[in-house]
């Protein structure tokens, strides 16, 4: 066993954990905070880092408080649940700032992050392992790499309707077992929940129908067939058990609707003020295209910018879905694609003065990147969710394109994840 070492914790990293230095060595120490004094006992050795365990902090700083929830340390889920929060954005924009330094060479002004009104009772939605622990069903989360499964009895950052039908069923479950249980997928909008379940090949009782349905903010019941091992939250075959089909959303005069399988952000409120930061940078155009266009929420917001818009998006669903959003909100045009996003974009013919991009934490891909430098628009706004990814595909677009303006969010409050936006010019238009 290796000893207890004792160290000075120097910086942030990415995944909200402390780093020390030894030998010029970066050393990730979860739990400990730049400016601490740790003991630790390293727990794994590679040739370019190590990893430790926080046995007991010597020297804490006042960006230290205590966690409200017992699981966070097990869970991992809320990696930061341990750091005052005006200390977390610090580390968001600290993040941020070295990203877009180390791999775009970005030097220039960072806005202030956009903070979260409610850095609690915020998430809308979640997808969390189901388990039998002590004679009792569970839901909960599996402990950071690793397969071992961690009850959570009451989640602090669950939007608060999201969490009472929860903390519900899973006594629903204890009475009506349902065979095969897989996941509990909850979503939370404007005070009504929806329940998928996702289970192998077995038919749900109607007792637990019944009892479900019967909780106050329940409108919505699906259950997903899942028989594969892909990373798929979702099976291959969805049932409509009770209630609404979709969720309504509200953003302001936006009315939005969506399928179980559709994405929309995690943080409603910040979405919000996200979507009109969106609006509020794109230029009057001809044609705006969004790609990875999700439910169609941000070509609405843009819809006074653009005398087309033009959404793609990989997911049937949420095509479905924004198209008829499109129509919901009297925006004859918009109009939304199905697709590969670097397929579809290159089958657009007409000039793209403006492109909106949202893609998912690893970014875009290098056929997407290509499709975009061969149809140069004048200007892209890129929504990111990890910086890393987002100032490396803007180094690769870094001979056409400058950066405008940059823009952080905290969207998820707790952890070490910052949503970002970034205005871009193509070059030979300044």
């Amino acid at each position: 066993m290796e000893k207890n070492i004792i160290v000075h914790i120097k910086k942030w990293g990415i995944n909200g954990e402390g780093i020390a230095f030894m030998k010029r060595k970066p050393v990730f120490v979860p739990g400990a905070i730049p400016g601490e004094t740790a003991e630790i006992q390293i727990i794994e050795t590679k040739p370019r880092y190590q990893k430790a365990e926080l046995i007991r902090i010597l020297e804490s700083v006042p960006a230290r408080r205590y966690p409200l929830c017992p699981h966070q340390k097990e869970c991992g889920g809320c990696a930061l649940m341990h750091v005052r929060y005006k200390n977390q954005c610090r580390m968001k924009e600290q993040i941020l700032k070295e990203a877009l330094h180390k791999y775009a060479g970005y030097k220039g002004r960072i806005d202030p992050i956009v903070k979260n009104s409610e850095p609690l009772n915020y998430r809308n939605a979640c997808k969390l392992p189901v388990r039998k622990v002590n004679g009792r069903w569970q839901s909960g989360m599996y402990a950071p790499d690793t397969n071992r499964f961690c009850a959570v009895d009451r989640c602090y950052v669950h939007d608060k309707d999201l969490e009472l039908v929860r903390q519900q069923i899973t006594e629903i479950f204890d009475r009506y077992p349902i065979p095969e249980i897989k996941t509990l997928v909850l979503k939370s909008f404007d005070h009504h929940v929806q329940v998928i379940v996702v289970t192998g090949k077995t038919k749900i009782a109607k007792a637990w129908i019944d009892a479900v349905s019967h909780l106050e903010p329940v409108v919505s019941i699906w259950q997903s067939i899942k028989t594969d091992s892909s990373i798929d939250p979702f099976g291959s075959e969805m049932i409509h058990l009770y209630g609404q089909k979709e969720m309504t959303v509200h953003l302001n005069d936006i009315t939005c609707s969506l399928l179980p399988r559709s994405f929309f952000q995690l943080n409603t409120e910040q979405a919000l003020r996200l979507y009109q930061t969106a609006a509020e940078w794109t230029p009057q155009s001809r044609c705006i295209v969004e790609a990875y266009s999700g439910i169609g929420a941000i070509s609405l917001f843009v819809r006074g910018k653009g005398k087309e818009i033009i959404g793609i998006e990989s997911i049937p669903d949420a095509v479905e879905n924004a198209n008829a959003n499109a129509k919901r909100n009297g925006c004859d045009h918009i109009h939304f694609l199905c697709g590969d996003a670097a397929e579809k974009l290159k089958e657009i013919h007409q000039t793209i003065d403006t492109l909106i991009v949202d893609p998912p934490r690893s970014g875009l891909s290098d056929t997407m990147l290509t499709a975009i430098r061969e149809q140069a628009p004048a200007t892209i706004l890129y929504i990111s969710c990890n910086p890393s990814t987002l100032a490396k595909n803007i180094s690769k677009l870094s001979q056409q394109y400058q950066i405008e303006r940059v823009r952080p969010f905290d969207l998820f409050s707790q952890t070490p994840h910052v949503e970002t936006i970034c205005l871009l010019t193509r070059a030979e238009d300044r």
